[in-house]
């Protein structure tokens, strides 16, 4: 059985410029960051080089096709020019937030296709992602940062090895995905300089001693990670590295959400923690109930008191399934008005408490269905 890849290339624009007149290669660098198609000449001979460039690539075999595409030629020595190697694996193409960059990632995504490759997916809605204004960069790879740690792991629960493709793509985003591969990678390659060598850098064995400073100033640390309003004094004790601080608003750099990402599952097993909203309160009871709980269910305890302070505090009150808060009918657990949901498989727990509309809720009990 062939081993499954899941392998994540960083796009951008090599495939535009490479193999063209050095005008219209001016003119790619010069609207590279446009985040919308742009209009008049410029954006009409533009428009016609896009279309050149699919009628061209399109067709073209693997060794023609990495002539043009940095993406495809760090993707062609990782298979030692043969493509059906990767029939079985994963591609995620991940495009800056401009107009080029996504035509570019979804003509690569096309030819990837044509190769036999069936999962090929582009990640072109990480808004902000362009080198234009820094702290909109930084929201995006916070928001990156959030999406691997949501996907890779299931692909590596699934036996997937992980690769990040960083021959292709701008320099700024190939340095945060080198640091990001440490964490979520099993290898980064490139392609060295103008060599025909593929270098790879594996995954070192990093460890960040930073679950003392999260455990100290937890509450502080989940409503950042929830995009909660934090202020600056609650935030007094986290090391600036790990924040962004613009005006009066404070929120979690990208190394913030890396190590918050990177931690928030092994720190919901611990314990049940404070919820990170004063508009949650719980009885010592609810609290003996839960502390009795193994380590994935204390997770998913953990994980409701977040769904719950957003419910609470946000203006439009999120209420997904996982937590489906809503009132109780009749008079099933007296002292109570209201359950959510604890989980569902399994044992099917709730917990039960008291809503005063959206202004706080207490909890009370951790009981079975009803």
């Amino acid at each position: 059985m062939k081993a499954m890849h899941f392998i994540l290339s960083s796009c951008g624009t090599s495939l535009l410029t490479n193999g063209c007149d050095g005008e219209t290669r001016s003119l790619v660098f010069a609207h590279a960051n446009a985040p919308k198609p742009i209009g008049v000449k410029e954006g009409e001979r533009l428009y016609r080089h896009l279309e050149e460039r699919r009628r061209l690539v399109g067709n073209l075999p693997p060794s023609e096709a990495a002539r043009y595409s940095a993406e495809v030629n760090g993707l062609l020595h990782l298979y030692e020019g043969d493509f059906s190697k990767g029939e079985k694996d994963a591609h995620v193409l991940l495009a800056t937030d401009t107009w080029l960059g996504e035509e570019t990632a979804h003509m690569v995504a096309h030819w990837l296709r044509t190769q036999g490759i069936g999962h090929v997916e582009v990640w072109d809605d990480i808004g902000g992602l362009r080198t234009d204004d820094l702290y909109n960069f930084h929201a995006a790879i916070a928001d990156l940062a959030i999406r691997l740690a949501e996907v890779v792991p299931g692909y590596r629960d699934k036996g997937y090895r992980v690769i990040f493709n960083l021959t292709g793509g701008f320099k700024s985003i190939q340095g945060v995905l080198q640091t990001f591969s440490q964490f979520y990678a099993d290898e980064a390659v490139y392609i060295f300089e103008t060599s025909t060598e593929l270098l790879r850098i594996p995954r070192l064995p990093v460890v960040l001693d930073v679950l003392p400073v999260i455990r100290e100033h937890m509450r502080a640390w989940r409503r950042l990670a929830l995009r909660l309003p934090v202020t600056y004094d609650e935030c007094a004790g986290i090391p600036d590295v790990f924040l962004l601080k613009l005006d009066k608003e404070v929120a979690l750099s990208p190394w913030g959400e890396l190590v918050w990402q990177h931690s928030k599952k092994e720190l919901y097993q611990e314990r049940f923690w404070d919820p990170p909203t004063h508009a949650v309160t719980w009885t010592e009871k609810f609290e003996k109930a839960v502390a009795r709980l193994p380590s994935d269910r204390l997770f998913e305890i953990n994980k409701r008191m977040d769904e719950l302070a957003l419910h609470l505090e946000r203006p439009d009150h999120p209420n997904p399934s996982s937590l489906n808060c809503h009132k109780l009918e009749g008079n099933p657990k007296p002292g109570c008005t209201h359950e959510i949901y604890a989980w569902s498989d399994r044992d099917a727990k709730r917990i039960y408490g008291v809503c005063h509309g959206h202004s706080r809720f207490d909890v009370r009990e951790f009981d079975a269905h009803l």
